[in-house]
């Protein structure tokens, strides 16, 4: 910690006030007195001497750790400090200018006592300076105690955006353990049955897990992107389900360069999967519709349930409150998730700001 500080801006705000408090003081002078060259000396001297008093102050307050103090201990280091410092700056700008006008100050009183004269002189000006110095102390105390507030806050804030990060990281981008596993050991039944069908799905599942990494380090993938993963997805599926799966696109080419959060429309289709089609020996259908509604984008998708479930609950899980909650992280209010049980079908409608590529 340096006792002069390098901030350009802390010496600008000092020679503020120190001219400041010069107006004032030889304001004074010409109102009450006269100016001559002792005065305009000692308001000279006076002015290196206060500085080094202030930074003395500022030094100790941070050297000391004063901003620990409560309020009803700091405030009395403040005066007692102004005080002692006052007098001891008026002493030194005495002991520079005196000696070179002594004789004429001696000389232009009948009566003149030395001792009495520095006494009155250190004493009354002193009393000016501690007023100026505690004040100096007082607004120093009150910025820095501001500053610290703003740099909790930054900080506070920067905290919260790493535990957002870290949220959003641990949400997006999660593939079903299960889903990896049902497609791995499909994969290498399939070897012996259907060689090209194997080579198939390892490419498919080699494009979901690369796009599971790189999209891991954005926040946000354009459609296209999300689209082609789907793709990928569905493709894995269908060798999985076969005819049991009927899936339907339907997104306006317009929303191709849109931005969304990625894994978001996989994670849809794979929780409609996982808690819809699974339970139908027979399959069923699985929808995903895009809509564009100017400041805002709507997907639903929409898949087939068992018309009397018996301890099956479709939709419900980790899956859905994941997206939401990666959506409100994201997004806040202006992005929602609503579901809809008809008979045998669930619905659930994703409706988020729109946003393009920059």
């Amino acid at each position: 910690m340096k006792f002069f500080p390098r901030e350009g801006q802390f010496w600008i705000y000092h020679g503020a006030a120190m001219t400041f408090v010069v107006m004032v003081t030889l304001l004074s002078i010409l109102l009450f007195g006269r100016l001559d060259a002792n005065n305009l000396a000692s308001t000279l001297a006076w002015m290196p001497a206060y500085t080094i008093a202030v930074l003395g102050f500022r030094w100790l307050y941070l050297h000391r750790r004063w901003a620990d103090l409560p309020m009803g201990r700091l405030v009395p280091v403040v005066i007692g400090y102004g005080s002692l410092s006052g007098f001891a700056v008026m002493a030194t700008v005495a002991a520079m200018v005196m000696p070179f006008f002594w004789q004429q100050i001696s000389a232009s009183r009948a009566e003149f006592n030395s001792l009495d004269f520095l006494a009155r002189n250190i004493l009354g000006n002193g009393l000016q300076a501690q007023l100026f110095i505690g004040a100096w102390a007082f607004v120093y105390v009150s910025a820095a105690a501001a500053q610290r507030a703003r740099e909790g806050e930054l900080k506070n804030l920067r905290l919260q955006m790493s535990l957002k990060a870290a949220q959003l990281s641990s949400l997006s981008n999660q593939l079903n353990p299960h889903f990896l596993f049902n497609t791995l050991n499909n994969i290498r039944f399939m070897i012996h049955e259907d060689g090209s069908r194997a080579d198939a799905m390892i490419v498919a599942l080699s494009e979901l897990l690369r796009y599971s990494l790189e999209s891991s380090q954005q926040g946000k993938v354009k459609l296209t992107q999300e689209l082609a993963v789907i793709e990928a997805f569905i493709s894995i599926m269908r060798t999985q389900m076969e005819d049991r799966l009927d899936f339907r696109l339907s997104v306006p080419a317009s929303m191709s360069s849109c931005l969304l959060p990625p894994m978001v429309l996989q994670l849809l289709l794979e929780n409609a999967i996982k808690h819809g089609l699974d339970h139908l020996p027979q399959g069923g259908m699985i929808s995903l519709e895009g809509e564009d509604r100017g400041d805002s984008l709507t997907f639903t998708v929409v898949n087939a349930i068992p018309r009397a479930p018996a301890n099956i609950k479709p939709g419900l899980g980790l899956g859905l409150p994941n997206i939401e909650h990666r959506l409100r992280l994201l997004y806040g209010d202006r992005a929602t998730i609503r579901t809809q049980q008809t008979a045998g079908c669930f619905h659930v409608e994703l409706n988020m700001p729109k946003e393009f590529v920059s």
